[in-house]
């Protein structure tokens, strides 16, 4: 499995709050890049399309854990062209707290070729760009469709 992850940041907010926002996939659609269309989601799942090296790929998570207030995690809500896990990671301070984004795949040798790690690196640094620039608009948890 290839392991790629953002560096930690510090959010201003109670890591109960962005705990209850990360935990309910419906709010996703907030963070998610611009490219991805179609977005469905409830508490415990989400779908959308994304365009992806040229090819435009549906995409199903599904909660695979919730651990308040500190862990996230979403699996593939069906069949991939590659097994993953990803995780919002919620470190809680005082009276705010760190997250970091993580995924874990196990990516087949051509998409390895074609930049796939790069690709996916962009992605988690853009939906934690997203979220971090939610919190500091004090919009975290509002229905952002």
């Amino acid at each position: 499995m290839t392991r790629i992850e953002t560096d930690a940041i510090n959010l201003p907010i109670p890591s109960s709050d962005l705990f209850g926002f990360l935990s309910d996939l419906s709010n996703h659609r907030a963070f998610l890049e611009p490219a991805a269309t179609e977005f469905s989601g409830d508490a415990d799942s989400h779908r959308y399309k994304i365009e992806v090296m040229g090819m435009t790929m549906p995409v199903e998570a599904k909660v695979g854990e919730r651990v308040p207030p500190t862990l996230v995690t979403l699996v593939p809500g069906a069949k991939t062209m590659f097994d993953y896990v990803s995780r919002f990671e919620i470190n809680p301070k005082d009276q705010d707290c760190t997250l970091r984004l993580v995924i874990e795949a196990d990516l087949p040798m051509m998409m390895q070729m074609m930049g796939a790690e790069k690709l996916l690196k962009a992605q988690l640094d853009s939906a934690l760009a997203k979220i971090q620039e939610l919190v500091k608009e004090g919009k975290l948890g509002e229905e952002k469709r």
